[in-house]
């Protein structure tokens, strides 16, 4: 019996992740760069970026939507480095 379309997509999604696995994963990622200095960061940044960009997986409107979610919680100084830093990936 075949699927319908929407049996389709609705199946082959990843499933959601619980609260503490994204806690999980979020203090995994932070142990990880934790000791880097800022220039450490901003090479990592880019070395990640580049990785997406080349793999067809860097998404544009994932990063803005992601920068209009947090610009309202920022002060000046932070938005100013934010802009900086997407100014150089």
């Amino acid at each position: 019996m075949k699927k319908s379309l929407k049996e389709s997509l609705s199946s082959d999604r990843a499933p959601e992740k619980t609260e503490d696995a994204v806690r999980a994963e979020a203090e995994s990622i932070i142990s990880q760069y934790s000791g880097l200095s800022e220039p450490e960061l901003m090479a990592e940044l880019k070395k990640a970026t580049a990785k997406q960009k080349a793999e067809g997986r860097f998404d544009p409107s994932a990063v803005k939507q992601g920068v209009e979610s947090i610009l309202p919680m920022l002060n000046d100084q932070q938005k100013r480095k934010l802009f900086e830093i997407l100014g150089q990936i």
